[in-house]
């Protein structure tokens, strides 16, 4: 059985950003049988035994698979994946998702965490209005970039959803508060309702934070 190590218990602020959504997410596209071991990260319970024995860092999200540990949200949803036989074929298409991957985590990501970092954690830090002024055109100007690239295609990699679709729209969401970031990219923002419309994202944001006595938890 699948288990995704996942956070409960935090401030509203958070709703849907924690990244055990990624897993979530994947699961609900794939119909894979999981369940959720949940940890209150208010009481530091994701730094525990039972959550370090999987990932040595003790983040959100790590996941089991029986006997088989793993953790980083960008290798169990690609993982999920290549289970349920949905990884590309031949290694030029392999490669191309994982440019994606990396890009989403890597490049697109960054600045957007940055940005709700600066506004949920450092709000009173000295120096945030021009150090956020700094990020925010950063993130518009990758996602700009992203739009081109991305063209009149539904996903990323062709009219099929993949991982790099859930990491991406997942990393876009950290920037959701501040509108000015996708202000030169119509595209990339219908392509983040897109992936946000469907049936499997809706049922995993569901999921995400119900905490013990759900119907998910472990």
């Amino acid at each position: 059985m699948i288990t995704i190590y996942g956070a409960y218990n935090y401030p509203s602020v958070f709703d849907g950003l924690f990244r055990d959504l990624r897993p979530l997410w994947a699961l609900e596209e794939l119909g894979l049988a999981y369940r959720i071991h949940w940890m209150d990260p208010m009481k530091g319970e994701h730094r525990e035994a039972a959550n370090r024995s999987v990932n040595p860092f003790g983040k959100i999200p790590s996941m089991t698979d029986d006997a088989f540990k793993l953790f980083e949200s960008g290798a169990i949803v690609n993982y999920l994946f290549e289970k349920s036989g949905r990884s590309p074929e031949g290694a030029d298409a392999r490669a191309i998702e994982a440019q994606w991957c990396f890009a989403a985590l890597n490049t697109v990501e960054p600045p957007l965490l940055e940005i709700a970092m600066w506004d949920v954690f450092w709000a009173g830090r000295a120096g945030r209005e021009e150090r956020r002024a700094e990020l925010v055109e950063a993130a518009r100007a990758r996602l700009a970039e992203l739009d081109g690239a991305l063209g009149d295609r539904p996903y990323l990699t062709g009219a099929e959803l993949s991982p790099a679709d859930i990491l991406m729209a997942t990393s876009i969401r950290f920037g959701r508060h501040e509108p000015g970031v996708l202000a030169q990219a119509p595209r990339v923002k219908a392509y983040v309702e897109r992936c946000e419309a469907r049936p499997a994202f809706q049922r995993a944001l569901a999921a995400q934070g119900k905490g013990p006595g759900s119907a998910a938890a472990a």
